[in-house]
């Protein structure tokens, strides 16, 4: 397998377009594997479950309440909020993604709202008492285009909601070993993910790739991919910086605080009501 690169994956195409390569029917295969980091061997379906659970708790929220999922990808959290009584609206760039959440929606036989946009500009909304942020989905562009994705999460959000931010992939996980350079998935598909992946310390980014191979070795390769690796005390910065009232740290859906040791990332991010100021403080 090639080495990871940060290129863009297409000429004049970023890796999470629609075209760029990375997001699609191989990486939907790709998320349902038989374990995950750390020899965790729950399947999709039970990590959906027990994430939808730990926004809801984590988030306070309740039956009516009204949830961005932002970027939705196919759905999976959407619909689960959905089944738990959310009004919830899913924005994702990618339409084949949408089309797919629509489907799993229906055969849930719940309403969600599935919109098309890029996180970086969101459409008018009405207001929400919480975006989510799920599974690894944040810090795909530049550190001021990242900052402009938290403002438009903080103007769509009413007083007092809150962003709540989740990730497995840490720098302490990456740097310890926990998280592998290179790694080989069972699928529940039947076939293999590979992937490689390395941090560049320099630029805070990892850089990888993925590919799915059959049982005969033949190989299907997905666009490399390059995410920034914000450590929680530079996303809260961001988040202050995007207005913000405060900022608080979880190392797992219980509410545990945060240290390195932790197997994921959930940052919750306050609005605080319209007169408040930002409050230079990292809880947790």
């Amino acid at each position: 397998m090639r080495e990871p690169i940060a290129d863009e994956a297409r000429a004049g195409t970023s890796w999470w377009e629609p075209e760029g390569g990375f997001f699609g029917d191989l990486y939907r295969e790709a998320d349902d594997s038989l374990h995950t980091f750390f020899g965790d061997g729950t399947r999709l379906g039970e990590r959906t479950a027990a994430e939808v659970d730990g926004v809801i708790r984590r988030c306070e929220l309740a039956a009516g309440s009204r949830v961005l999922d932002c970027p939705c990808g196919y759905g999976r959290h959407s619909v689960g909020l959905a089944r738990r009584g959310m009004d919830v609206v899913g924005l994702d760039i990618n339409p084949g993604f949408l089309d797919a959440a629509r489907d799993a929606a229906a055969r849930a036989g719940v309403p969600v709202s599935l919109v098309r946009g890029d996180m970086r500009r969101l459409p008018e909304l009405a207001p929400v008492d919480a975006v989510i942020n799920m599974f690894y989905s944040f810090g795909f562009f530049t550190p001021e285009e990242d900052l402009k994705v938290l403002r438009g999460f903080h103007r769509v959000l009413k007083p007092s909601g809150r962003l709540l931010m989740h990730t497995m992939v840490t720098v302490p996980a990456l740097t310890d070993g926990r998280i592998p350079a290179e790694e080989r998935r069972r699928l529940a598909s039947g076939r293999t993910l590979v992937s490689r992946r390395g941090l560049d310390t320099r630029t805070g980014r990892e850089n990888g790739a993925w590919m799915i191979v059959d049982d005969d070795g033949t190989e299907h390769p997905m666009a490399p991919y390059s995410v920034r690796i914000y450590t929680p005390q530079e996303f809260a910065d961001l988040c202050l910086a995007a207005g913000f009232a405060s900022v608080t740290s979880y190392g797992d859906w219980e509410g545990t605080p945060y240290d390195d040791a932790s197997a994921s990332l959930i940052v919750v991010a306050d609005r605080g009501p319209n007169d408040t100021a930002p409050s230079r403080r990292l809880a947790g």
